[in-house]
């Protein structure tokens, strides 16, 4: 994948996205397409039961059919090796990369392509929060771990309330006022320099509501 035009690579992947507070690049999904994130929708008091990622530029037609090449995209064979290159392209002036800032991981097998991934690119710091207990669980217990590059944070189910505890992950939750406050709202809704997110050693942050 090395000789491969960044357009091809994007291409094979369905393209990443940008989000506007962020440092760096991103690569997101549809909400629509989340396994528990659907199911929390219909939860009063939930997380996901005002979701950001169906509402604004995420619900332009352009947005959505990036989301749905980009789900098409994981089956194909090619698609870690063009990320992996991708990724290094994108991100080596700012070594900073969230996975999923909208949706979350399809399969225990997405996860692992996405760990194989930052273990190729240990000069990049990932990020990836999730509501997929359950895969995560799943893949700790193949005898599987984390790289330190590759930052888990387990969401919180409930407004208010912490994440569950699983080893080899820290959290983020929302309006947890026992949690680490992400400093966005009051910086014009931008990390500037916070990495807070990226930062395993930070257990628990806390977004607001939005």
């Amino acid at each position: 994948m090395n000789n491969a035009t960044t357009s091809s690579l994007m291409s094979i992947v369905g393209g990443l996205s940008r989000p506007s507070k962020m440092p760096g690049f991103a690569y997101g999904l549809s909400a629509l397409d989340c396994k528990v994130g659907r199911l929390l929708r219909k939860v009063k008091g939930s997380t996901c039961g005002s979701c950001y990622a169906l509402k604004g530029m995420y619900s332009f037609p352009n947005v959505k059919k990036a989301h749905a090449r980009r789900l098409k995209s994981l089956s194909n064979p090619h698609w870690e090796a063009a990320m992996t290159e991708l990724i290094s392209r994108k991100a080596k002036k700012v070594p900073f990369f969230r996975w999923h800032d909208s949706g979350d991981l399809q399969s225990v097998e997405h996860l692992s392509m996405l760990v194989r991934i930052a273990k190729n690119l240990p000069q990049v710091s990932f990020w990836i929060p999730t509501r997929e207990n359950v895969m995560v669980k799943e893949f700790l217990n193949q005898g599987n771990t984390f790289p330190e590059n590759f930052t888990v944070r387990v969401s919180a189910p409930m407004i208010g309330r912490t994440p569950e505890k699983i080893a080899g992950t820290v959290g983020s939750s929302v309006e947890d006022s026992s949690a680490f406050q992400c400093p966005s709202p009051k910086q014009g809704n931008s990390c500037q320099e916070c990495r807070s997110c990226w930062n395993g050693k930070v257990e628990n942050v806390s977004y607001s509501k939005h």
